[in-house]
Parts: structure tokens; sequence; C-alpha cells
């Protein structure tokens, strides 16, 4: 994984669990937001949730002895490999995830309804999982 154009090779299983992650990240700022609404807390929340969900990855790649025995690229599986991503992919998935709790933390500050919540995770779910819908049109041609 050499370039941002091999995301374009992952199993769909990785879109959905990335996505699902990006889903219940801005559903739980939906609940934290609903309680306090400082803007230092956003920035705890935010740097806090994409350290908790990097710190699997740390932890694998530092026991894992076979590291080095990553299969291609669409042969991953989101829980089995989740640690086996060149390290570029972290980062653009750390940054996906900040981006999207800061952008509910900020919605969410105009307007905490059901509503409010429901069109942000459609258009979440529609964004992050825009790669794969591509990819699959691209193979249907």
């Amino acid at each position: 994984m050499n370039d941002l154009r091999d995301m374009r090779l992952f199993p769909l299983s990785i879109y959905a669990g990335a996505t699902g992650n990006v889903l219940a990240s801005i559903t739980a700022t939906w609940f934290i937001n609903g309680w306090y609404e400082e803007l230092w807390l956003l920035w705890l929340w935010a740097v806090g949730l994409v350290g908790l969900n990097i710190l699997p990855v740390v932890l694998l790649r530092w026991f894992d002895p076979r590291l080095k025995d990553t299969p291609p690229i669409g042969q991953m599986n989101f829980f089995r490999d989740q640690h086996r991503f060149a390290t570029w992919v972290y980062a653009v998935a750390a940054g996906n995830m900040f981006f999207w709790i800061v952008t509910a933390w900020v919605t969410f500050s105009f307007s905490k309804d059901i509503q409010t919540l429901g069109l942000l995770l459609i258009m979440a779910l529609v964004i992050t999982t825009f790669p794969a819908w591509i990819r699959s049109r691209c193979k249907s041609r």
C-alpha cells in the first residue's frame, strides 16, 4: 500500500467497518454534546475518541510477531488485519473520524433534535461509502 489509490482495493467489509465506526462516533457525539457544550470538551472528546480508535492498532502492532505476513489488500479482513495496513492509512482514517466528530459537534450545537442526527448519519453514510460505490460501479462495467 504505497498510494491513496490502493484504498479502492479494500474489501467491502473494510468500508463497512470504517463507516460503522464513523456512524457510531457521530451518534456518541450527539449524546455527549447533549450533556455538555463546552468547546474544551469537543477537543478532549475528538482527540480521545480518535486515540481510542488507534490504540488497538498500536497494541496489535506491538504484539504481533507476524506483522510482515500481510495478505493482499483485496483479501484483508476488518478485524483480523486492522493493524496491518500502511501507517498512512491510519492517518487518513483518524483525520476522517476527527472531521466527522467536529462536524457533528458543530451541527449539534445548532440543533440537537433526532432529525438532525438522522440527516448527519445519512450524509456520513453516503460520503464514507462513496469509494465502495465507485468501486462496485466500475466492476459492473
